[in-house]
């Protein structure tokens, strides 16, 4: 998976903050801007969960600082501290958590009130299992095939459903008279 963008405003900045998370899952990667301002990343997206990811791209402001940051005991840790002094403002792993569109809400809130001017924008997608086909060689085979297939001989009984009954019958009473 490919996130990628135009980092705009009236200063040029060097990174933008990537944040992809979904349930305990949390991962944020500093992302170099080019000259012309544009921004990629590409995920691995092999052996994810399916889910909804959130996605926020965050930029530094005028003063070129992120506001807010992983915590830096662990690239995972879902700890989400104030950049200048430490403090944790969202906790999005492990207990007391907030996970998926309540983490995304919180994200929001951090963004908006502890990091002065940074900006952000943000979206979702999903993963989803992949679907189970199926083929027996013989589907693949017609599939390859460009010739009319031939045509499939079938068998009927040479007895109808009331022969069958009525001879089933027959043998039941014969049975019971043998019987007796």
């Amino acid at each position: 998976m490919k996130i990628s963008g135009v980092a705009t405003g009236g200063t040029p900045v060097s990174s933008v903050q990537v944040w992809v998370f979904a349930g305990n899952y949390v991962n944020v990667s500093t992302v170099p801007v080019n000259a012309d301002g544009t921004y990629s990343k590409t995920y691995q997206t092999t052996g994810l969960p399916p889910a909804t990811y959130y996605v926020f791209v965050q930029s530094p402001g005028n003063d070129g600082k992120f506001g807010i940051a992983l915590d830096k005991s662990g690239q995972y840790s879902g700890q989400i501290v104030d950049a200048k002094d430490g403090s944790l403002l969202v906790n999005m792993t492990g207990t007391g958590s907030v996970q998926d569109a309540t983490a995304s809400v919180a994200l929001s809130d951090a963004l908006n009130k502890h990091s002065g001017d940074d900006v952000y924008t943000k979206t979702t997608f999903q993963l989803v299992a992949p679907a189970t086909v199926v083929a027996t060689t013989a589907a693949l085979a017609a599939a390859v095939t460009t010739a009319s297939p031939a045509p499939v001989a079938t068998t009927k009984s040479p007895l109808s459903p009331v022969t069958l009954f009525a001879a089933l019958g027959l043998c039941g009473a014969a049975f019971r008279l043998s019987r007796k």
